[in-house]
């Protein structure tokens, strides 16, 4: 659930237990719960720990020396311990989802069954005591794990009917842990699929690059098989033109499974795509980018593969060569070699900031101003990426002279 020692590198057990005990001695019930536990029963790492309590907000507030109120309304606290955030809710019970994403209220209860039988799938409804080792479980949760099974807490069309983001968190947990999605929990995803519409866009993007990021991006094809895609946004209507089989022939990175994913889009489709899921204009850019020269051919020698990185950046070469391998346009050995081509070059010299001259040494040359100084210096760099050896201000000076004058 934590680990030992390691203070400020995240949650650790010492600190667990000791707000676990804090809150204990005070008079109030206490359990790490969730994720962490979750987490635990698989032995993977804590990213972080959350804690349930009987406690109300203010009570948890008086016992910690520092606190943040990051979702009192909620009933959550966040206390602070070694630099490392651990949010700590009081019981509850919620009421009312009109919005088919949040409770209309929430409500304390004094009971732990009550606050876990809210939860979205029975593997993150389980509570954890890590000084008595007792585990509380009353749905089932330990057995899906061994089961390697998504599966919600009680009535799965409840569950997306409240929360409707929790039909990706599905996708997504499947993904993540390489789980199956329980058939009643499959059933309820496909018939309410169309409540995903109210959902913010940002929401879903980040569970569609959480998707993506995972071990298993492939499992997204079920987000296609179950009716979401079109839901996630309007230029995914066809699930069957993205790229998902070729997730797996990628490595984690974020811009290069988004290029593989929707290569078949095209730029200007995939930059709608993105542009509606609210994505970063830096990410936008780059996958679009990528998608554009996807089948530009293989540079083969030095002065193309210089072209290539003047073209869309040294360090986007790389990513394009891992996308053209991820869709299938080129062979391993292909992307190998052509991957040894570029650390050759790459530290050649392909943008104006890497030329040995600069506009103020051309006006001092007698080219004039504006228009004229960035005519001259694109020259010069054309015949420094055609031959590296020529950018040496001399040099340079000398072919403006010539071809400038003459």
């Amino acid at each position: 659930m934590a680990q030992k020692g390691k203070k400020e590198s995240g949650p650790t057990l010492e600190d667990t237990i000791f707000i676990i005990r804090t809150l204990e001695e005070a008079g109030f019930e206490a359990y790490a719960v969730g994720g962490c536990v979750r987490d635990a029963l698989l032995l993977l790492p804590a990213k972080d720990v959350d804690i349930t309590t009987s406690a109300k907000p203010w009570q948890v507030k008086a016992l910690f020396a520092k606190t943040f109120d990051t979702g009192i309304e909620h009933g959550t606290i966040t206390v602070l311990l070694h630099g490392t955030g651990y949010e700590v809710t009081t019981f509850r019970t919620e009421d009312g989802y009109s919005d088919h994403r949040r409770p209309d209220h929430v409500s304390y209860t004094l009971s732990l069954e009550e606050d876990l039988s809210r939860r979205d799938f029975t593997i993150n409804a389980m509570a954890f005591h890590p000084e008595s080792e007792r585990l509380i479980d009353p749905f089932g949760g330990r057995e899906d794990l061994e089961n390697r099974l998504i599966r919600c807490v009680g009535d799965p069309y409840e569950r997306f009917d409240e929360d409707a983001l929790r039909m990706l968190r599905a996708v997504r947990f499947a993904a993540r842990l390489g789980f199956t999605i329980e058939d009643k929990t499959r059933d309820a995803i496909r018939a309410l699929s169309p409540t995903l519409r109210y959902v913010s866009k940002e929401r879903i993007f980040e569970e569609l690059k959480k998707t993506l990021m995972s071990d298993h991006p492939s499992v997204l094809e079920q987000a296609v098989d179950l009716g979401l895609c079109p839901y996630m946004a309007q230029g995914l209507q066809d699930g069957q033109k993205l790229k998902i089989s070729a997730l797996e022939n990628t490595e984690k990175d974020l811009m290069v499974r988004l290029a593989v994913l929707m290569s078949d889009l095209g730029e200007n489709e995939a930059g709608k795509v993105l542009k509606e899921l609210k994505s970063d204009n830096d990410t936008r850019n780059a996958v679009t980018l990528l998608i554009a020269h996807l089948k530009d051919p293989l540079p083969e020698d030095g002065v193309s593969m210089r072209h290539l990185m003047a073209l869309i950046g040294k360090e986007k070469v790389p990513f394009l060569l891992q996308v053209k391998k991820g869709v299938g346009l080129i062979s391993h050995e292909a992307y190998e070699r052509t991957l040894a081509l570029w650390r050759q070059e790459r530290e050649a010299p392909v943008t104006l900031k890497e030329l040995s001259v600069t506009g103020k040494d051309l006006i001092r040359q007698g080219i004039g101003q504006g228009k004229a100084v960035g005519e001259a210096l694109q020259y010069l760099l054309q015949q420094v990426i055609e031959d590296p050896a020529k950018n040496d201000p001399r040099c340079l000076i000398e072919l403006l002279h010539q071809h400038w004058y003459n």
